[in-house]
């Protein structure tokens, strides 16, 4: 009998011993692990290994590598150049500085897949035409930093539809102060998501989406306030403006271009639900491509959709928005601006609720 309990003992131990790795190995598989993506250079700081300088831990770092810099070393005086595709992470932004004193681009990115965040960037250069952060690669991510001071806040200069999927998301910044435009696209570009950001006293426009008409697919939601000239320039087709708030965009003394809260030059555009407050114009309402003299006497349609926006009031009917038509004149006598009238059917009767820094 005692042989019997042993040999079943013994039995029940051997099953045991091939149950429980299997279970174990099982159990780590479905075990949740951090993920990460390279490694981690720090700047600033006490380490025993951290870096002085941010460009030198950028010529350190490898693509998906992390550069982390620390406030207490701050402001840095430096020009910095991307050229891998690494997440640059400041400790806080209204602490950790970069300071392009010397006359540069403060960050100048020319590769793909940068992520920058939590830092103020300022001081390209007094006279210059330097920017606070110029990107020439794609599918970047600008969150969350303060940009000021600059000649152009952020200045995309690629992005063309064909090489640009996905597209740069400027997310929940302050740009502010800058002496010409908050944020430009100068090649066209597509597919940018321009959101959450505060966009205010920038001596040119707020957003200017501009270069050629391929700027085409982006968003914009944002708020856009005290810019001289545009609160946002649209040159370019199939771009959707929601959810802004546009105001106090309003005409300085001499000057002979009026300021307006948003203005389109394009086709097939969609602004909705939009808040243009106090502005010199709320809208300047540009069609650029109209008919040319071989099509004279063909029927102009309007293709941009302009519906439920606050015009800084509440409106019983439609409101009227006026502009011009560019036309290509009879025989060859060089081009015509027409008047051109479209309407938001659906005004909002009051303003809508839009946070910034989503």
């Amino acid at each position: 009998m005692k042989k019997l309990i042993v040999c079943i003992l013994v039995c029940m131990l051997v099953i045991l011993s091939t149950v429980l790795p299997i279970s174990a190995t099982v159990g780590s598989k479905n075990a949740s692990h951090p993920l990460t993506m390279g490694n981690t250079l720090y700047v600033g700081g006490s380490g025993p290994n951290n870096y002085t300088k941010i460009q030198d831990a950028i010529n350190d770092a490898t693509n998906g590598d992390t550069v982390f810099v620390y406030d207490d070393s701050s402001p840095y005086y430096e020009n910095i150049m991307i050229r891998k595709s690494i997440s640059l992470i400041g400790e806080e932004k209204n602490t950790t500085i970069i300071d392009g004193r010397y006359g540069k681009d403060v960050t100048y990115i020319k590769c793909n897949n940068v992520t920058i965040s939590g830092f103020t960037i300022q001081h390209d250069g007094e006279t210059s035409d330097w920017d606070g952060i110029r990107i020439t690669g794609n599918d970047c991510i600008i969150e969350g930093n303060i940009i000021q001071k600059n000649d152009i806040g952020i200045l995309l200069a690629n992005g063309l539809p064909n090489i640009n999927p996905r597209g740069h998301r400027i997310l929940n910044n302050i740009i502010q102060n800058n002496q010409n435009i908050g944020i430009i696209s100068v090649i066209g570009g597509s597919n940018f998501t321009i959101s959450g950001n505060i966009i205010a006293k920038n001596g040119g426009s707020g957003i200017a989406l501009a270069g050629t008409i391929n700027s085409k697919n982006n968003i914009v939601r944002n708020i856009v306030t005290d810019n001289n000239h545009y609160g946002i320039w649209v040159l370019g087709n199939l771009n959707n403006i929601t959810e802004n708030t546009v105001q106090n965009h309003k005409t300085p003394r001499l000057m002979l271009r009026f300021a307006a809260g948003i203005t389109i030059q394009g086709m097939d555009n969609i602004i909705t639900r939009n808040n243009l407050i106090n502005n010199s114009r709320q809208q300047a309402y540009q069609k650029v491509d109209g008919i040319n003299r071989n099509e004279i006497f063909n029927i102009i349609k309007e293709n941009n959709v302009w519906d439920g926006n606050y015009w800084g009031e509440p409106l019983t009917e439609p409101k009227r928005i006026v502009g011009r038509i560019l036309i290509n004149a009879f025989l060859n006598l060089g081009v015509l601006w027409l008047p051109w009238t479209t309407y938001d059917k659906h005004p909002a009767q009051e303003p809508y609720n839009i946070p910034a820094m989503r």
